[in-house]
């Protein structure tokens, strides 16, 4: 197999490198990084300086290391809970948890849930978690994430295979589009042990029974 050079032109240190572990050591997880592989340094480094409009890249079908290392490093973990109270009413809690490179770097939970998504019980709080985990990544420059979640409709209303019909989830919709951060969706089946769901559910819980009854 013929060498390759790795040119980063946007990572932690831009530059040109000779194997595929000193490349993602300088580009994953890093926002909007931009790196190519190519088959001469020449090349490599005409990328770096912004300057090899006429060169073409390997393909990502020579690349599987770089299909691997493309696919988003952040994992966004949501949940939400509604919980009957003893005595009457309704308690609403939402959490959500930050994985970047396999480590937990954020989580937040609480039970600031819109009274008017309250229809949607259990839902209302998964959608406030993801709505605020965004915002989260939008402030720490985080441009693509997997959102793991337990129920089909966040991501089936994000990706318009379900229509949205309240209100609710229509500023849902938007504000997952307008987001500019691309996200990928993966469903988990809930109670099933799998560690982060089970933190972001008892976070939700936690956080719901905490809130005054409504």
């Amino acid at each position: 197999m013929s060498k390759k050079f790795y040119g980063v032109q946007k990572g932690r240190a831009p530059g040109v490198y000779t194997s595929w572990a000193a490349c993602q050591a300088q580009v994953t997880g890093y926002p909007g990084a931009k790196y190519k592989a190519f088959p001469s340094r020449q090349e490599a480094e005409a990328f770096v300086r912004g300057t090899s409009s006429r060169l073409a890249p390997f393909s990502l079908a020579d690349n599987p290391e770089l299909q691997t290392a493309t696919s988003p490093a952040v994992e966004i973990w949501v949940d939400g809970a509604c919980l009957q109270h003893a005595q009457g009413g309704m308690r609403f809690g939402w959490a959500y948890l930050i994985v970047q490179n396999g480590k937990e770097v954020h989580r937040a939970s609480g039970h600031d849930v819109p009274s008017g998504a309250r229809i949607h019980r259990n839902v209302a709080g998964e959608i406030t978690a993801v709505l605020k985990a965004l915002a989260w990544c939008h402030q720490h420059g985080i441009t693509s994430a997997t959102v793991y979640h337990d129920y089909q409709g966040l991501a089936a209303w994000a990706q318009g295979s379900w229509k949205a019909k309240t209100p609710f989830t229509q500023a849902y919709v938007q504000a997952v589009r307008k987001s500019g951060i691309q996200l990928s969706w993966r469903k988990i089946q809930a109670h099933t042990g799998i560690k982060y769901n089970e933190i972001v559910d008892d976070l939700a819980r936690t956080a719901a029974q905490g809130q005054k009854t409504t």
